[in-house]
């Protein structure tokens, strides 16, 4: 674990330009020369007992798009697949967290999604994290090449793997169709929800979930600021609290997620 927090501790993170990144992304190491970096990587791979730091000095240093000609580099060199080799030689948690900086962040996502509900049992906690703060666009890249990779339709597995209201309300996610956001700000429609959500929960017996799961999953996350906002107008609690005396478990963590 040591090892890979210090691993960790050597990303060289940055923000590009364009819109706003949702993540943290590698800067692309300058005099980049991926020969060498493929050569240098077979050199750590077939020392005895592994080179790791070797591995991490290289791959924690290029962004994806430079790994991925490192990759190509290796094969050319090594005639073998360089996952297939890294995986060979590696374990634990360091094999899992280089093994998953040789993905994109979709197809990082869509085998985290797919880990979460393969087997006996489910990680609901890395599915709330995937499903309940990807966008429509990130959702459709997902499912997409979630069903290149294994061949099945996330939303089956989603429906397979969970069941009464939190699967409604991640079923409702995963079909991504939550409104685009909008310059035009809507003060009838925020007030009208912050008011269905008050009514809903708060001031009633019983929660009507179905009301909850709509909105949560439908608005775009900027008129759900404003809808929370509005709410505490109405609520005496604010949505957190409100969230955390409606609703437990499973439900409750991805309403408290897609509240944040």
């Amino acid at each position: 674990m040591a090892l890979v927090s210090e691993f960790l501790g050597q990303l060289t993170l940055g923000f590009g330009g364009g819109r706003e990144p949702r993540f943290p992304t590698v800067v692309p190491a300058v005099n980049f020369d991926p020969e060498k970096d493929a050569s240098w990587i077979d050199t750590a791979i077939k020392t005895k007992g592994v080179d790791e730091d070797l591995i991490i000095d290289i791959l924690t240093k290029r962004n994806y798009s430079q790994r991925r000609e490192i990759a190509f580099e290796y094969e050319k060199k090594a005639k073998k697949d360089m996952i297939t080799a890294l995986k060979g030689v590696l374990s634990g948690s360091l094999e899992n967290v280089i093994l998953g900086l040789m993905k994109n962040r979709v197809q990082y996502d869509a085998f985290e999604l797919r880990a979460s509900m393969k087997g006996l049992g489910t990680d609901e906690e890395s599915l709330i994290e995937m499903v309940c703060s990807r966008s429509n666009e990130e959702l459709v890249e997902i499912k997409k090449v979630y069903k290149e990779l294994f061949k099945k339709d996330l939303e089956k597995d989603v429906a397979g793997d969970t069941s009464g209201d939190f699967c409604r309300l991640l079923l409702s996610l995963v079909e991504a169709k939550r409104d685009d956001p909008s310059n035009i700000v809507d003060y009838e429609r925020i007030d009208n929800d912050a008011r269905a959500l008050y009514e809903a929960g708060v001031k009633r017996k019983g929660t009507d979930v179905a009301t909850w799961i709509a909105i949560f999953s439908e608005r775009s996350v900027p008129h759900l600021q404003k809808v929370f906002e509005r709410y505490n107008s109405y609520s005496p609690y604010d949505i957190k609290e409100s969230i955390r005396k409606e609703v437990k478990g499973d439900l409750e963590k991805s309403f408290l997620t897609l509240g944040n």
